[in-house]
């Protein structure tokens, strides 16, 4: 998945503020479903085109001239271009990167390299994770060059005592070397959970769950950064070693 986070709106959108809008039926009831509305723009033949998320997902909408009636999906012209494509980029090209990129910053993350590294990875980690843990040791490389950070955002979702286990490293009195001591020596599995974490720490790890899902991740590690041409990228899953110097060489390409 590539987007940029560089372009802010690429195009003029008819941002929408669902409190001051009638909206037709059809679209109402998307609303009542879950749907946000963030955008809307002229379609042919009398329709109005939206932007919308969906279940984590941006889509289009179109509802047809007389109100009555809403599809979703490309429409097409004679040519075979998609009407709302360009309309949906820019969004997901600019709005919805931002935002995506400050959820992550403010998500209860914990550092793995040098706080002064200018290039930032974000991951997803569940302390029961094996393939958490053989990305912590393909990162060794960029990490320990000193000009790449990673940080691991901590949640408990593979075993009954995944939760515990990240509570214990977010508990601790310093949780960066608590982090690096058990990944470094491969020792995740040996953390003794917190049967009954304290509010704080349980809600910073929901909260963290909150973040990914609403990212679209359902798996770890779920990996977020920019390229070097400042788009927005994320990998599912262990990166194929052939995507990992996308991942970690910083913007310099040093």
């Amino acid at each position: 998945m590539k987007i940029s986070i560089y372009f802010t709106f690429l195009l003029p959108l008819n941002i929408i503020a669902a409190e001051t809008v009638n909206y037709p039926a059809p679209l109402t009831l998307f609303t009542q479903q879950g749907g946000e509305v963030v955008s809307s723009f002229k379609a042919p033949a009398n329709m109005t085109g939206y932007i919308a998320n969906f279940q984590n997902e941006t889509i289009t909408l179109y509802v047809t001239g007389d109100e009555k009636y809403l599809f979703t999906g490309p429409l097409m012209d004679a040519e075979g271009n998609s009407v709302g494509e360009e309309k949906l980029n820019a969004y997901v090209n600019g709005p919805k990167a931002v935002k995506n990129w400050q959820a992550l910053e403010n998500s209860h993350w914990v550092r793995d390299g040098s706080a002064s590294a200018k290039r930032i990875v974000y991951t997803f980690t569940d302390p029961n994770c094996p393939y958490c843990k053989q990305l912590w040791h393909k990162a060794r490389p960029w990490v320990d060059s000193g000009k790449v950070q990673i940080r691991h955002i901590l949640v408990g979702i593979l075993k009954a005592d995944s939760l515990g286990k990240a509570a214990a490293i977010l508990s601790a009195d310093n949780p960066e070397e608590q982090l690096k001591k058990l990944a470094g020596s491969g020792l995740f599995q040996s953390i003794k959970p917190i049967e009954n974490p304290e509010k704080k720490i349980r809600d910073k790890l929901i909260n963290n769950y909150k973040t990914m899902l609403s990212l679209g991740a359902r798996a770890t590690p779920a990996t977020f950064y920019l390229n070097a041409n400042g788009e927005f990228n994320k990998q599912i899953g262990l990166p194929p070693e052939s995507i990992l110097a996308d991942i970690f060489t910083p913007n310099d390409g040093k």
